[in-house]
């Protein structure tokens, strides 16, 4: 997998940009903004993934800051995807404040939370696993109980997921290229184990029950 875990540090973390203008995508979308450096929030979005919110925009006078724009306060929202912003140099912040700002999860970011997946995204054996960017998409290897069908990677959501018996639901993001008597968009139980001597989230699909039996019940 192309995970780092560079990307997992960064999860509901403030950060900051400085002089914002050296990169086209931020300097474009932020062009009728006054302020140099940016203050930012990185949370989760369970379908878009590992996001960038700019908060606020800021100066350094004389190493004090002064806050020269609110997207908050102007009901604007600035994001960047992970794809977009990996590669641009910021600072984690570890101070409680900013200047006179104090460093809060910002109100409207608390509809993207997902306390159910929280031990999920924090178990770091299943990082091999997880797609870049997206820290709740993992690499399933589907197998089919009759044996009809060969081993086959699909990518899934994951929805639910028992940190002590590493058992999970995640919805099938793909249409797999074998009958597997499941389709994509729908939900498919996994496990985290040890398979052929190396670790590896493993589907089981029993065609005939797949289609019978509700999800829950999987679980």
């Amino acid at each position: 997998m192309n995970y780092s875990k560079k990307e997992q540090q960064i999860w509901e973390r403030w950060i900051t940009i400085e002089d914002y203008h050296n990169y086209p995508q931020l300097a474009d979308s932020l062009a009728d903004f006054e302020g140099s450096h940016l203050l930012c929030y990185v949370y989760i979005d369970h379908d878009a993934g590992t996001t960038l919110d700019v908060v606020k925009i800021f100066n350094k006078v004389d190493d004090k800051i002064e806050f020269t724009e609110s997207l908050i306060d102007k009901q604007i929202r600035v994001i960047m995807r992970y794809s977009d912003f990996s590669e641009i140099p910021y600072e984690i912040l570890s101070d409680t404040s900013l200047g006179n700002f104090e460093l809060i999860k910002p109100q409207h970011l608390k509809f993207y939370d997902r306390d159910d997946l929280i031990d999920f995204r924090k178990h770091d054996t299943v990082n091999y696993f997880r797609a870049e960017g997206y820290p709740d998409d993992i690499q399933i290897l589907l197998f089919s109980e009759n044996d009809y069908n060969n081993p086959e990677l699909v990518w899934g959501r994951v929805e639910k997921y028992n940190i002590t018996t590493y058992i999970g639901v995640a919805i099938l993001l793909v249409q797999p290229h074998q009958n597997f008597g499941i389709n994509k968009n729908e939900p498919l139980a996994f496990a985290l184990r040890t398979f052929k001597e190396k670790l590896a989230i493993i589907g089981i699909v029993d065609g005939e029950k797949a289609k019978t039996k509700p999800w829950w019940k999987i679980w």
